[in-house]
């Protein structure tokens, strides 16, 4: 190659990195630019240029890349500003995988393959938002909030709702329930408990845990938000059922150390081990999130006049 054509080849790569619409301006600059700076080179020298002389003088460019990002900066794929609940959802996703992997009987689930595809998806998700945003910023604009402490009297009622609805009314009566919910096109008896599960202390204590979380959801309806005894009593309670939840999941013995099982078909309980442990994986991410809500809380100093006022009472 002659020095025009590695400066051709240099610009040519140039240009690859950026967006269409600036590549010819671009390409064309350059391209004058090194000629000039490749001409005055050779005369400085006292000689023809050559392949050796373009691409010392292209050295000082930089690659074509680093070049091409003085005149556009390409984006992140994940913006910079995202980093901090990115890696907060990589360590959700790899708290739950754990927690699935440890429960998994069959030995099936490969813990760092769903692992890799959680974090293929998070890049997806977040690249996903950063780009919309980019496309549309008026679109996912911030807005004011009241506060962690701040919970809707009608969202705190309609979770009590719910909870009573479909994990108490579930869990208490199952056969009821799955004759309701699909309007009798299923038999109950398809979700039967056996007889060491439904007397078991397990079985009461979780049904009394569940209670206690419609309860509790009541009680914030009533004072109108969070407080601090009701920052930790959701602690206990989310962590209390995570445990519950993961122990269903679990090889459970009686008291005379027989094992068993909480539906008496098989199918049944094939399909509700891995819900019993994905809800418990659910509840533990729970209590965790909980722990980093109040790690993170915070109470912003007073306005410069309430210290002041301060300052006047406490010299008074």
């Amino acid at each position: 190659m002659n020095a025009d054509e590695v400066i051709d080849s240099w610009v040519r790569d140039v240009a690859a990195c950026l967006p269409r619409a600036m590549r010819n301006d671009v390409a064309f600059e350059l391209r004058a630019l090194l000629a000039d700076e490749l001409a005055g080179k050779a005369q400085a020298e006292g000689r023809a240029p050559d392949k050796a002389m373009a691409m010392d003088l292209l050295k000082g460019f930089g690659r074509p890349a680093e070049a091409a990002r003085r005149y556009h900066e390409r984006p992140a794929i994940i913006d910079p500003a995202d980093t901090h609940h990115f890696a907060i959802w990589t360590l959700a996703g790899a708290v739950g995988i754990a927690v699935l992997s440890m429960l998994d009987r069959e030995g099936t689930l490969r813990g760092g393959d769903v692992f890799l595809e959680w974090l293929g998806l998070l890049l997806i998700v977040f690249a996903a938002a950063a780009w919309g945003r980019r496309r549309n910023p008026g679109r996912l604009a911030w807005k004011p909030n009241r506060g962690p402490d701040h919970m809707h009297p009608a969202l705190a009622v309609f979770s009590a709702v719910m909870t009573l609805i479909f994990p108490v009314f579930m869990y208490g009566a199952p056969e009821r329930f799955v004759e309701t919910a699909f309007l009798g096109a299923f038999p109950g008896n398809v979700v039967a408990l056996t007889a060491p599960f439904a007397e078991s202390p397990l079985r009461w204590a979780t049904l009394a845990l569940l209670a206690a979380s419609a309860a509790f959801y009541l009680v914030l309806a009533v004072q109108g938000g969070w407080r601090a005894w009701s920052y930790w009593t959701g602690l206990a309670l989310n962590t209390m059922l995570a445990a519950a939840f993961l122990a269903h999941a679990a090889p459970m013995t009686s008291a005379d150390g027989q094992g068993f099982t909480v539906f008496v078909g098989a199918r049944a309980n094939d399909l509700a081990d891995p819900l019993f442990a994905a809800i418990g994986a659910m509840y533990l991410l729970g209590t965790l999130y909980d722990l980093y809500r109040i790690w993170t809380r915070i109470r912003p100093a007073p306005a410069q006049d309430d210290r002041q006022a301060q300052k006047r009472a406490a010299v008074r």
